[in-house]
Order: C-alpha cells, then structure tokens, then sequence
C-alpha cells in the first residue's frame, strides 16, 4: 500500500497547480469580463430623466439593462446586486436615434488586378478587352446590403458619436440600387449588426444626372421602371405558367433579378423611392399605384408642396436632413433659379409640414458628409416650426414603425433592445454633449467628446486642400471594380489632369472646394463620347465620392495618393 507520505506528496503539486490555475483565471476574467465570460452585462443607470418617447417622460427614473435588452424602466425600479450602477443625476436617457436611409457601412469590394498584368506562373500579360457597362432592366434588384457590409470603425465612431446607434444602410449606384438592411452600429463582425434584413428594395430618380442616352430624363427613368415591372409581372407569370402545367411547356431560365422583384410585386417587400422635387413624388405615386405597390418616400425636399397629397395616400416619408444648400465654391455672381432658391428656404420647414397635415415621416441623414448635422439640422426644424416631441419621434419611434421593428427598437421600453443615449441635457441643444453610449446592451467607449463641430460661417472661405500628385482610384461597378490612374495638376482651386483605365487616357478638369473634390471628363463608351462627373471627399491621403456616368447611373469611387 502507498504510504501517507507518497500521497500527500502526489496531491500537494496537484493542488498548488489547481490554485495557479484558479488565481490565474480570476485575475484574466478581472482584466477582460465580457470577451471571457459568458454572464450577461448588467446595468442600472440610476436617478436619470428618461425620455421613454411613448410612455411620457420620467423626471427621476432608472433604466435597467441585462443580456443586451431593457428589463426595467420606471421610477420605482430595484436594481439588481450585480448591476452596475451609473449615476444619472442631472443626465437624460433617450432611446438610440435611428438614421433613416444612409450608405454608412457599406464599402466597395477591393479592386481586382489591374489589366495586362502578368499572370501567375509566367507568360505574356492577358490582355482585357474593354466593354462598356450595359443596361439590364432591374439590374441590383438581388443586391444584398447585408451581404456588402464592410463597416470602417472610425467612421462608426463619428455617427455613433452623435447618438446614431441604428441605421438603414443601402447601396448607392444604379437606378435600382438593391436591398437595404436595418443594422446597429457596433458588433464584434458585420453580421452581428443586422437587426433586419432585407427591409426594402431602394431606387432613385436620376434626373439630375442629364443622361445623353436611355433612360434619358425623368421620364425616361419611370419608363425604365414601369418596363422593369411589368418584366417581373411577365417573369411570375411565365413561373406560374410552368408550374401549374410543365409537361410540353419550354422551362423558363431563371433570373435573379426578376426573382428578387416578385415580394414587391406581392407587396411582401416595400420600395424605398429616393426623389426630392414635387412633380418627382407625383410621378412616382401613380407608378406605384398603378402595380399596386407598398411604398416609402426618402428625401423629399419639395415634399411641402405636395404634404396633402402625401396624407391622403398615407404614405411614410423618410425626411432628408441634408438640407439644399449653396454649394461653397459656387461663383456669388451667378443666376439662381427662383425654383431653387426657394427650395433652400423651405427644406428646413418641410417636417413642421408635414408633422401639420398629419403624416407620418422619420428623419435620414441624406448622405450627408458631416454626422454632427444630423442632430443640427433636427434643431433646425425644430426652429422652422416642428414640436421637440414630433423631432424625437422622427429619429426614433416613428422610423422603427415605418420599419416594421417598434417592438424591439424605437422607445426606452422593458423588452426591447438596449440602445440609449445619455446626454447631459436637451439632445437638440447645440452645447448637449454626449456621456454614455448603449448598443445592444453594452456601453461603447466614446473615444472623443462627442461635441457637436462648430460650422464655419457661410461667408469665411474654406482651406483649400492639396490634391496634386497620382492618385489611384477604384470605381465600383455592377460588372466589377475598375481601377482609374489620376494624375491631378492644382493652381489655387482650380484641378487638370490626366485619368487612365481600361477606357484609356482623358483630359479632366474641375475644382476643389475645400476638401470637396469635382472633376469633369469624357469617356468613350461604345463609340460615344459620354460626360463622368467625380464628385469626393478628400482626407489627407484617401479619397471618397461618387462617379456619375450619363446613361449609366452613379458608382461609388475610393481613392488613395502615396505619402510624399
């Protein structure tokens, strides 16, 4: 038999390794509680006012948090012993805003490899064959947001850093641009952001795009997408056809596209009209009446002139903050249209309109560059007329209603998902500042003060930003990534240069207006010379914008320049 010594020997190591082991976890679980553990975060902001949005407004009440929704709001709450407890004293809870129609998170896939260059394994550079983009009806009526998501920290951190804890992301190019996607604005990888998917198909009036060749105008892009309807009615049809008799029927070929068009034609999945001017909303109304179709509005800077109309239909609008605004480089001598003019007026005014004739809208950043305006521009129209309380619904409730998720989004309410804002005061007051940020139930750091940027008077002149030197851009098309080499000349604010890709070399000119980039040139697309417009955001050595190519459509552009 083992004597007492031996075993003692034996359990003694045993038991000290058992401890290290111990001791060592407590201390890893002390450093990094939520990557390493799996209990629930649990938090009570205490003592706060909570604007709950749907159940009035608490003047003294607690909000619990646990396991990524809200257990508790009330003035009369306990708080559980293993919440943590956030002194809310002379601090307001609001529900997270939610920006309404955006592109934020969604970027371009990266460039292929450049054309002619050699191939793996050696031998002679391929050479590609240039082919002008065609125009297929419906093209991107399959396109997934959810599947392009590509969200870039920083640029979260600015929207987040304005209360934006949820948005409506969808692509940008093409007349129809595909399918949007409700997403929360952190999470460990993209899919964890999605809340619902798809919510809607997106399209835009191009008119502003001149296009040379079809669709044409106006009138030529809602022929394009009458034809597009009536394809897809025909496609379900032809379905339909062969299922019910198949023998002696030829089968017909599948077609995404088309596939992705019947739940709107069965009105399972609304459309999401981008279109601002008044006689845009009337055309676009009598198209979706005609295929019977469940309808948004986004953008509608004209949408006081038709706000009876807009009742009457009862249709939900998506209210673009991104009011119209004289574009800084633009020449003070210049004529402007009276039409116009007076659109830069009464943007501001369009939600109190609304908000009167009894419509029921949100509030959507509009692509705007500058997140700070979000907020700035609700004050706004809190000044042209529109009640705080209306304000507040537009960027919270009434957006989670048009969206088809008011049970879990929108107000401060026990059940639903754990966003809030806590402010130190008034949200649309310019000197509020932000203290505390929740996303599903866990505080994201604010890396900054997210204080709202002051604006530059409208009269001081921007710093003009260097652009000189080569560039390399990538411009996202349906057919794929085309790569552009820019070599840009600059004197003061005006810009030449060169662009090369596989449609070869052409002159460009333009101008830059502080760190807004425009370029104009022409491309040679089936034997016609066709205007591209560029319009970017420069940041120091990146570049963002926008490529509209007449006839075509809009296709996101990135751009890089080497340190010099």
């Amino acid at each position: 038999m083992m004597g007492k010594a031996s075993v003692q020997s034996k359990v003694e190591p045993f038991a000290r390794r058992l401890i290290l082991v111990l001791i060592g976890g407590l201390a890893l679980a002390r450093l990094a509680p939520a990557a390493l553990t799996d209990e629930p975060l649990v938090y009570a902001i205490k003592d706060a006012r909570v604007v709950t949005v749907t159940n009035g407004t608490l003047a003294q009440g607690t909000v619990v948090v646990r396991d990524g929704l809200i257990e508790a709001v009330g003035e009369r709450v306990d708080i559980p012993a293993d919440a943590r407890i956030i002194d809310g004293s002379g601090l307001t809870v609001y529900p997270g805003l939610i920006d309404a129609h955006t592109d934020v998170a969604m970027e371009p896939p990266p460039p292929p490899a450049q054309p002619g260059r050699q191939q793996a394994g050696g031998g002679a550079p391929q050479q590609q064959t240039p082919a002008a983009p065609a125009i297929k009806l419906g093209q991107n009526a399959d396109r997934l947001a959810a599947d392009q998501l590509r969200p870039d920290e920083s640029k979260l951190e600015k929207v987040r850093g304005m209360g934006v804890t949820t948005a409506l992301t969808a692509p940008r190019t093409g007349i129809v641009q595909g399918q949007s996607a409700l997403i929360n604005l952190a999470g460990e990888k993209p899919a964890k952001l999605i809340v619902k998917s798809p919510v809607a198909l997106h399209a835009k009036l191009s008119q502003d795009e001149n296009f040379r060749t079809y669709p044409g105008s106006l009138m030529g892009v809602i022929s394009y997408l009458r034809q597009t309807l009536l394809d897809a009615q025909h496609y379900s049809l032809e379905q339909e056809r062969y299922k019910r008799i198949q023998r002696g029927v030829p089968r017909p070929e599948p077609d995404p596209t088309m596939d992705a068009w019947q739940p709107i034609l069965a009105r399972q999945l609304p459309v999401v009209f981008l279109v601002d001017e008044a006689k845009e909303i009337q055309r676009i109304i009598k198209l979706a009446e005609e295929f019977n179709l469940k309808y948004i509005i986004s953008g509608a800077s004209e949408g006081y002139e038709v706000a009876g109309l807009l009742r009457d239909k009862q249709i939900p609008v998506l209210v673009s903050l991104n009011f119209p605004t004289q574009p800084r480089d633009a020449d003070p001598e210049a004529d402007v249209p009276l039409r116009v003019l007076r659109r830069r007026a009464e943007a501001p005014k369009t939600p109190a309109t609304l908000h009167q004739a009894g419509v029921k809208f949100a509030f959507t950043s509009g692509f705007m560059s500058e997140p700070g305006d979000f907020i700035r521009n609700a004050a706004r129209a809190v000044k042209a007329g529109l009640p705080e309380e209306a304000a507040l619904k537009a960027m919270t409730i009434n957006a989670a209603e048009i969206f088809g998720v008011a049970e879990q989004l929108g107000s401060v309410e026990a059940g639903k998902i754990a966003n809030l804002v806590v402010t130190t005061g008034d949200l649309f007051n310019e000197r509020t500042t932000i203290k505390h940020l929740f996303i599903d139930g866990r505080e994201i750091e604010l890396k900054k003060a997210p204080e709202r940027p002051e604006r530059p008077e409208p009269d001081a002149r921007p710093t003009v930003m260097n652009v000189a030197g080569a560039w390399s851009l990538s411009v996202e098309t349906p057919q794929g990534a085309v790569p552009v080499s820019a070599t840009l000349q600059q004197t003061g604010t005006q810009i030449t240069g060169m662009l090369s890709s596989m449609y070869g070399d052409n002159k460009a000119e333009g101008s830059i207006s502080g760190n807004r980039l425009r370029l104009k040139t022409q491309v040679n697309l089936d034997g016609q010379l066709t205007p591209v417009d560029f319009e970017a955001t420069v940041e120091g050595t990146t570049m963002k914008g926008t490529v509209s190519v007449q006839g075509q459509g809009d296709f996101a552009l990135t751009g890089t320049r080497p340190e010099s």
